[in-house]
């Protein structure tokens, strides 16, 4: 329970309601002052329960825009249970087209959150104790912001529980993306401070997805993730199969299913060097070990030639970089072995 946030919906009631969480909150122009975080609920009664979040950085549009568009579509007759949906949950550093929060606060590394902290703390503490418990699914939609950019598609974070695995390769599919990465947890990190890592850990059934970036939304990117958000909550019986809607195409020819293991060390390639990364390998290109991916380039310097970055492995570009500028310790591209079938992956 929260004492610091409380909803304007009540989501218990029938119906299509928008609204806002509202955090208390004291700034320097305002001792008293609420935030007010735009949240929306479609309730038809009995079937399951679904949390959508877009936007948990900032600078990541894609799902931001097809959760926005797609409460805009959608009727309670449209579904068959519960549909919560906070389109852009970091939308401070939405408008800054920043990953972070102005505080500097990374929603994404804060859960459970506080529930006398910062604002995002605030609402992170809230998602966790008010609304995770109390769907059956929870997805997650990611992209690369400015700093990478994605082959659009699924995402899942590779789990040792065999029972809880199958259940994510079930959502992985569900997103029904030609594209799909498999990844270890994330080096150096608190697994149970990710939004996804705290759903993981309480066995709940997750979503998670990558739909481009580079700080930017295309005509493609927009379109693969909402029809893998319709497909997504088709998979878990939410939406009705009959659903259609003219103002939102929903339909996605996959010729070929294609998924990336990234679990590899070697799959991550890092700067070495401060200065301007040249991607020289497109998204899907298939790389050998040791070929140029791409350079460090050095403007202030008239003779110093770039920083070549090798290919540590062999296999398929799933991530580039998108914001030019690096510094030792950035990652640059990852490169992992492609499958057509998931069940070849091994352990």
């Amino acid at each position: 329970m929260s004492g610091t946030v409380s909803s304007s919906i009540d989501f218990d009631k029938r119906g299509k309601q928008s609204g806002y969480l509202k955090a208390g909150d004291s700034t320097n122009n305002s001792g008293w002052a609420t935030f007010n975080l735009p949240i929306h609920s479609i309730n038809s009664g009995a079937g399951p329960k679904v949390l959508i979040i877009g936007g948990n950085h900032g600078d990541e549009y894609e799902g931001q825009f097809a959760i926005a568009n797609l409460i805009r579509n959608l009727k309670d007759t449209d579904i068959a249970g519960e549909l919560i949906a906070i389109p852009s949950i970091s939308y401070p550093a939405s408008y800054a087209s920043t990953r972070l929060w102005p505080d500097g606060s990374n929603f994404n590394r804060i859960f459970p959150g506080n529930e006398n902290g910062l604002i995002p703390e605030k609402i992170a503490h809230y998602v966790a104790t008010e609304l995770i418990p109390r769907v059956d699914v929870v997805m997650d939609i990611h992209s690369g912001g400015r700093g990478f950019q994605w082959l659009e598609g699924a995402t899942m974070t590779w789990s040792a529980d065999q029972k809880y695995r199958s259940d994510l390769i079930k959502n992985l599919n569900g997103w029904n993306t030609r594209y799909s990465m498999i990844f270890p947890p994330q080096p150096g990190t608190n697994e149970m401070s990710l939004l996804p890592g705290y759903v993981a850990s309480l066995g709940k059934p997750l979503f998670t997805g990558e739909f481009g970036g580079a700080g930017i939304t295309t005509a493609t990117s927009n379109r693969i993730t909402r029809c893998a958000l319709i497909s997504a909550l088709k998979s878990v019986s939410l939406l009705k199969p009959d659903f259609q809607s003219k103002s939102y195409d929903h339909q996605l020819e996959i010729s070929k299913r294609e998924f990336i293991d990234m679990r590899g060390s070697d799959s991550y390639h890092w700067a070495e060097e401060e200065g301007l990364y040249q991607n020289k390998k497109r998204l899907g290109d298939r790389v050998e070990k040791g070929e140029v991916i791409g350079a460090i380039h050095f403007p202030d310097s008239a003779d110093r030639k770039p920083h070549l970055v090798l290919a540590s492995r062999s296999g398929t570009v799933g991530v580039i970089r998108g914001y030019p500028r690096v510094k030792r310790g950035d990652c640059l591209t990852l490169v992992g072995d492609s499958y057509s079938d998931l069940s070849k992956l091994p352990e």
